[in-house]
């Protein structure tokens, strides 16, 4: 609470001290004038001694008690002025704390600040309730009088972080079947800026973890049932693709053979589309991972049987943030290589850190994309062959904000370039570029 201003206690007892010191300054100097007048002007009457000398000591005492007073005077505007803005000062504050009360008490949240030795300074009505405390059991009282003490010593380990990084920490636990998510705040002191206090807000979050788990269920039986009805379509495309083979060579008939070989064709057709069912499903299922560029690369190029690809950049040092099926997006970009190119196609990837922006570039020498297709290519379905492989690695990339776009010049090649944006990509120590 700010010291409350008044006018000074000295105040008067200043004023009693010079009033003294005049009136015996004027006592004196009224007997010295006596005395000189009666030496210089004997001729002077008695009476008219007393008037000249009352109005040169009245004309002496109103200008030395004018320069005391006026200070005094201005002294005790200023006490008067300064008291005002504290009043003004203490009802803006008064008014903040009663908003600031109420916000914490009309919220549903559990809210309540602990000091660094986690003594409670402050709870609200709705962590009282929780609780089922009165107000007063809690006065004095440590978050280790109502807790275990693995309970207190996470707390305690939670209120050393944000001390530590003076910024705020997150964390769920479980207490009696219902889960909560704990947000806990630094409280500084603006004069030191050192913090004195922490803010918690606890939120329950039973029925959104419950929601959650009902969820993964949910997609477990889907996954499951999605599987096993691809894995029986695949076997029948498969006995079908047999039986077609077998009434093609038997068959004598120019026209009927041709069919045949159509009815090949859209059964190769279905078989590679069911496949990217499985591979569209699995996109965003796991957690994104930190992945090793060069390594990734090298596994991808493996199945296709190329002998090997150029790198330029910091390519075995460079990690970036995507979906486990990255593999698949180099997989996908040095399979169409090999397509449009041929199998003398000559594939390299360049890396490029810029500022806030890691550029990763796949050129090869094939025919390039002309300009009016540079887009439509990574739609679904356009293509020579399935349509999907560049409409799947930008679905792949996306889930991590990288995007992919084609800079290539038509005739000279194709150069596909993606963008890892900053907080995506990092460098590890130690590696070898």
């Amino acid at each position: 609470m700010p010291r409350v201003l008044t006018i000074p206690d000295n105040l008067f007892t200043r004023l009693h001290t010079t009033l003294a010191l005049v009136f015996l300054f004027m006592a004196a100097l009224m007997t010295m004038f006596e005395l000189a007048k009666q030496v210089i002007f004997p001729a002077v009457t008695i009476w008219e001694s007393h008037l000249i000398t009352i109005g040169f000591t009245s004309i002496i005492a109103i200008i030395i008690m004018s320069v005391p007073l006026s200070a005094m005077h201005r002294e005790q505007q200023r006490s008067q002025e300064a008291l005002m803005r504290q009043k003004e000062a203490e009802e803006r504050l008064r008014n903040s704390e009663m908003q600031y009360r109420t916000f914490v008490e009309s919220v549903d949240d559990s809210i309540y600040t602990v000091d660094r030795d986690l003594r409670y300074l402050l709870i609200n009505t709705r962590h009282l309730l929780r609780r089922g405390l009165l107000p007063e059991t809690y006065a004095g009282k440590t978050y280790g009088d109502f807790h275990t003490p693995d309970e207190t010593a996470a707390f305690r380990a939670e209120v050393s972080r944000v001390l530590a990084t003076k910024s705020g920490v997150q964390d769920e636990y479980e207490r009696d079947k219902k889960y909560f998510l704990r947000k806990l705040h630094p409280v500084f002191d603006p004069a030191s800026n050192t913090i004195t206090a922490v803010t918690v807000i606890s939120t329950e979050i039973t029925r959104q973890k419950i929601a959650e788990r009902n969820l993964e269920v949910i997609n477990r039986k889907l996954n499951l049932m999605n599987e096993i009805t691809r894995h029986d379509i695949l076997n029948q495309l498969t006995v079908l693709n047999s039986y077609l083979s077998l009434a093609e060579e038997q068959s004598e008939n120019a026209s009927v053979k041709k069919y045949l070989l159509r009815s090949e064709h859209v059964s190769d057709t279905i078989y590679s589309q069911i496949l990217f069912t499985r591979d569209y499903q699995n996109i965003g299922v796991s957690s994104p991972q930190w992945q090793n560029l060069c390594a990734t690369i090298q596994r991808a190029r493996h199945p296709l049987k190329i002998p090997s690809v150029a790198f330029e950049g910091a390519f075995s040092s460079m990690e970036i943030l995507a979906d486990p099926l990255l593999e698949k997006v180099f997989f996908n970009l040095m399979d169409n290589s090999l397509r449009y190119a041929g199998p003398h196609a000559v594939i390299r990837f360049t890396c490029i850190e810029e500022e806030r922006v890691l550029r990763i570039i796949c050129e090869d020498n094939g025919p390039g994309i002309p300009a009016d297709q540079k887009e439509k290519i990574f739609t679904r379905g356009f293509g020579r062959n399935t349509g999907l492989g560049l409409f799947l690695i930008r679905e792949i990339l996306a889930i991590t904000c990288i995007t992919m776009y084609e800079t290539g010049e038509p005739g000279s090649g194709s150069r596909f370039e993606m963008i890892v944006p900053a907080g995506y990509y990092r460098k590890r120590s130690g590696g070898q570029d």
